[in-house]
């Protein structure tokens, strides 16, 4: 399959998607986690929990892919991120988490996902973090 061009890749970005974080643990083997993220052009944005097991991984080794794939409806494409990540503690992340992306992958019209964001809202802005990947490799395949 040949590379996406820019606009094939606006195109694709501009659905909304899942992503998986991948990143290589201490004894080699990779792992995965399924995330909401946000592309902005220059960076893509994850917000996490900040006691979740992906955050610690970062921190013992900030290098990871973000991969976003098509849907299974879809013909074949993938676009993936490389680079170093960077753990954003200064920004609040829950504003990125409520507003951004929440509205995006679920109904936030729903009562129970509106009580859930509420429980976001109200938490301590230390109980999240924003992780920042500022690609040094964009490939893409579709």
């Amino acid at each position: 399959m040949a590379s996406m061009s820019d606009n094939e890749m606006q195109a694709f970005l501009a659905k909304t998607r899942q992503a998986i974080l991948l990143r290589t643990n201490a004894d080699g083997t990779a792992t995965g986690a399924p995330v909401w993220f946000d592309w902005d052009g220059e960076v893509v944005q994850i917000f996490s929990a900040a006691t979740a097991p992906k955050v610690e991984r970062i921190r013992a080794d900030p290098r990871i892919s973000v991969l976003v794939t098509n849907d299974i409806d879809e013909a074949p494409a993938w676009i993936r991120f490389d680079g170093t990540a960077e753990l954003d503690w200064e920004t609040d992340a829950r504003p990125l988490a409520v507003d951004v992306l929440a509205p995006r992958y679920w109904d936030v019209n729903d009562p129970d996902i509106a009580a859930y964001l509420d429980q976001w809202r109200s938490a301590p802005p230390e109980a999240f973090v924003i992780i920042k990947l500022r690609p040094d490799r964009i490939v893409s395949s579709g």
